[in-house]
């Protein structure tokens, strides 16, 4: 690992003090802005990084604009996570999870919070009230990479998946078998990723002439029992509702789990369509009829590129990082053209032999 500066080396370019220059570092009063902002332009600039004792440290953090990894954020949060641990072992870095709102203060800029934080560069989740934020990180330079979020704006560096197309024609895949009566379940958190899929499911049904009912769209947390709730909401609207796309793997196994427990058959009664961030569709039966991304896939590219940056002590004249990849839409047992009605019957219980009953021969 490379040292590419020094406190002494950015104050003798800077031409002011080492003292100066560790005032700012420290978040100090006693410095006049145009110098801070000097001084932080040059720490950026170069990739410089404070000794920890002898050693420089190998942590990056793993950065959101509130909790890290809350439960709302559905299942795409913990398989991103492991994605990034593989990354970390390509140049043996270390991971922090940080919550910028809570913990940095009014009066330091993202760059001495983030050093202060004793992390190298951040890798960071965004969601649309927090792009202002995004975009005063990329101008203080400070090494960072954000995931699953489209940047117009320069100095951003960004990976993500483009899941509107394959969302698109998973919606069209089901207008296409039959169904005129296709509702929306879709994640609550803001993120540009939703909002693709909302659109995505609006343009099909307007190319095929059918009208987006706002009745048919339930915006609701990812997780299981907001899938159960779906459910029973497109119960009460039998048999004007056949098929439900769900923009998260876990809406969708609620989805399924409560539709088994109403007798309510998948595909035969109401078909489901999903969203995998990894592997879930794999898992349950009917396999998941499903537009898939590799979330693992975008944390390891992120951290790789991250971290390789920083080892090579190139801070922010390493070049642009930006990736759109792409989402497939794979179709397997959970959609099939729609029966006239959609049965739901309270599930009866299974009928135990009499062991004194003699069997009829």
């Amino acid at each position: 690992m490379v040292l590419v500066s020094s406190v002494r080396a950015i104050a003798k370019h800077l031409n002011v003090s080492p003292a100066t220059v560790s005032r700012v570092l420290n978040n100090r009063s006693n410095v006049d802005e145009e110098t801070r902002h000097r001084v932080l332009d040059r720490i950026n600039e170069l990739g410089y990084f404070p000794r920890v004792g002898r050693r420089i440290s190998n942590v990056i953090a793993l950065a959101y604009p509130d909790e890290p990894i809350r439960t709302e954020y559905g299942s795409f949060e913990p398989t991103l996570l492991s994605g990034i641990m593989r990354g970390l072992e390509v140049e043996q870095f270390d991971l922090k999870l940080l919550s910028i709102r809570r913990d940095k203060k009014p009066d330091e800029t993202y760059t001495q919070f983030f050093l202060r934080k004793g992390v190298r560069g951040v890798v960071l989740r965004c969601f649309r009230h927090s792009r202002p934020m995004i975009l005063e990180i990329a101008a203080e330079k400070f090494p960072a990479i954000v995931i699953s979020e489209h940047f117009d704006e320069p100095g951003v560096n960004y990976i993500r998946a483009e899941s509107y197309s394959s969302c698109r024609r998973a919606v069209e895949h089901l207008i296409a078998i039959g169904h005129t009566g296709i509702a929306l379940a879709i994640h609550s958190v803001a993120d540009s990723d939703h909002a693709e899929r909302r659109r995505a499911y609006a343009d099909a049904l307007h190319c095929a002439g059918l009208p987006v009912d706002a009745s048919c769209i339930f915006e609701l947390p990812a997780s299981l029992s907001s899938g159960e709730q779906v459910l029973d909401m497109i119960a009460d609207r039998r048999p004007a509702i056949t098929a439900v796309f769900a923009t998260n793997p876990m809406t969708s196994l609620g989805i399924m789990r409560r539709a088994q427990e109403r007798g309510i058959q998948i595909p035969g009664d109401l078909s489901v369509v999903g969203v995998d961030d990894g592997d879930v569709r794999m898992h349950v039966w009917p396999r998941l009829t499903a537009v898939c991304q590799d979330a693992s896939a975008l944390g390891y590219e992120a951290a790789v590129w991250l971290t390789r940056t920083l080892s090579k002590g190139s801070g922010a004249s390493s070049g642009m990082f930006r990736r759109t990849t792409a989402t497939v839409f794979e179709v397997n047992g959970t959609a099939s053209a729609p029966r006239a009605t959609m049965q739901s019957q309270p599930r009866t219980a299974r009928s135990k032999p009499n062991p004194r009953r003699r069997p009829t021969p």
